[in-house]
Order: C-alpha cells, then structure tokens, then sequence
C-alpha cells in the first residue's frame, strides 16, 4: 500500500464506515477488485472484513463522537410515514408502511434528517470500544486503521488515537474537514496527532464534504481540492489523499491547482454508477449484468487515474 502512496497511484474505494450490509460489501470489493482497485474502506466489524475477501489492502474506519461517518439514523414518534426520508436515501436504508431504517445499510449520511419536515427522525453516534473491537479485527489482517476526527472533542479524539496506537503499528489514517473545526483547528489536531508518529506513516484523508459525491462535476469535489491545499501548505510529513465529494475530475481539478496528492479515496459516486447491477439478486450468476457494472467501475477508475500527477 505505501508503494501505491509513493507512486501517487492509489485509488481506494469506500464501502462505508457506517456500511453493515455483509452482501453488498461482498459485492462492491469483488467487483472494484476485478476492476483494477486494490485499496477499500471499510467497518471495524471482523464480518465486514471476512466478506471483503477480494481486497488486496484493507482499511478499517472508527470514528469519534458526532462524526458522520458513524452516525445512525433512527425513525421517532413524530414520523407520519410520508415517504420524503426514503426519496432521498441513496444507500436503500429506508423501508416505508410503516417507515423503518435498516440500520446495517444506514451510512450516515443525514439527508434523510434533513429533508424530514415532521423531525421526525434522529441521528445516534453509533460508538465503540476500540479496546474491544481493535484486538478482533487486527489478526483478521487489516493494513490501515482510519480515524474519522471531524467532530469537535480534542479529549475523545487523543483517547482514541492513543489507543490506535498502542494497539497497531501499522499504517494509520486521519480522515478530517474543516466544516466544524475551521482551518487553524484542523491543521493543529492534526499536528499533534501525527507529532510522535514516524514519518510517512501517516495518511491525511483531506475531507471535503462526507459522502456528498453523488455529481460527477467541479463543484462537488472542490471542497475536498481546498481541503487537501490546506493540509499541504504545511509540508507535514505525511501522505494526502482526497476525498469527501470525489469523483472522476478530482484529481484533474487537484492538478490544475497544483496539489501533490498522493491518492484518492471515492465512496458515494463510485457505488452510485454500479448501484443498479450491484443491487440485482443474480448479480454474480448474471454475467451480463457483472459485465456492465464491471465496464462503468474499470472505465471510472481509468478516467479518474488519467488524471494523475
């Protein structure tokens, strides 16, 4: 994996920190695999990583308090089974008559919180023991653990890293933004938490906005390019890898702008293109539809690695 860093090739795509579902991350990691990915994201459960038996690397995301990336939503009293929650759920979480989450499938994303008009539905930091969960994943094989630090609580933040660190020497990553710390507290958490870290052991998954790439165009990816400026300005030793809103004119856009990013990491845009096939119940069986979804994943992959520096 830190060969794929140094040559500036690395491509990873995100099942989902929040993503349960055992079936579909069977799925996307064999197909992304067969289309030339090397690198995925994710959940710290030990049968999410039994079923990403495909993937050559595997990185596992824990996260802090309040990050969306371990957020859950929850349907409340005040739902009048209306059916806007479950327009907008891009991952199929949402069973409607009467309204229900299922909660393996539920990314945390919060749109469906959003649009709600009732409030009708809460969003839970879905929490864990990293002194429990880490010493049963770890013998699993794992090549990286990713902290997800973009909420505001320095204490749980150093807690959680501390114990990363104690209990694996492999690669680390820090995904973070800017849109509840500002730049001066992002580049400082992110200062201190890399300060007794060897260098280049370390990613900096520069986040634009979380799981906000459903486009494929500039706009929804410029936050994740400015983040990444913002964490290079600083000459940290460490690895920069865009993501949050990525899609295939990332890193063309981190080009024009002179970015020396290291990779990419797509969630949301990359399941999107392949949702259709994935989600068929033959869809290994079925070789035309395998086909089709493995023609978008290759084609995806190659147009957004063109862009490479």
């Amino acid at each position: 994996m830190k060969e794929l860093l140094e040559n500036r090739c690395f491509f990873k795509l995100v099942c989902g920190a929040g993503n349960e579902s055992v079936e579909e991350v069977r799925r996307l990691v064999k197909l992304y695999s067969d289309a030339g990915c090397k690198v995925f994201d994710l959940s710290a459960k030990p049968e999410i990583i039994n079923a990403a038996s495909d993937a050559k690397y595997k990185c596992v995301s824990v996260g802090i308090k309040g990050d969306p990336h371990i957020l859950k939503a929850k349907i409340n009293s005040n739902c009048t089974n209306c059916g806007k929650c479950k327009e907008v759920c891009f991952n199929n979480a949402i069973i409607n008559a009467p309204a229900q989450i299922q909660e393996e499938r539920c990314l945390g994303c919060t749109k469906c919180a959003s649009i709600c008009p009732f409030n009708g539905i809460d969003l839970i930091s879905k929490d864990v023991d990293l002194n429990k969960i880490l010493p049963t994943i770890i013998p699993l094989g794992i090549d990286c653990i990713e902290l997800h630090a973009t909420a505001g609580d320095e204490d749980e933040t150093d807690e959680k890293w501390n114990t990363i660190n104690r209990l694996y020497n492999g690669m680390l990553s820090i995904c973070i933004d800017r849109l509840n710390l500002g730049n001066k507290k992002v580049i400082s958490r992110i200062k201190r938490l890399v300060a007794t870290r060897k260098p280049y052991t370390t990613i900096i998954q520069a986040d634009g906005i979380p799981m906000s790439g459903s486009d494929d165009d500039y706009k929804t990816t410029l936050q994740a390019v400015a983040m990444a400026e913002i964490i290079q300005n600083e000459d940290l030793p460490v690895y920069i890898v865009l993501s949050g809103g990525t899609n295939s004119k990332t890193l063309k856009l981190a080009k024009l702008c002179g970015i020396k990013y290291h990779g990419i990491a797509v969630g949301s845009y990359a399941r999107k293109i392949v949702k259709e096939y994935i989600s068929q119940p033959d869809f290994f069986e079925n070789k035309i539809i395998y086909n089709k979804a493995l023609t978008l994943a290759k084609n995806f992959i190659k147009e957004t690695m063109n862009n490479k520096i």
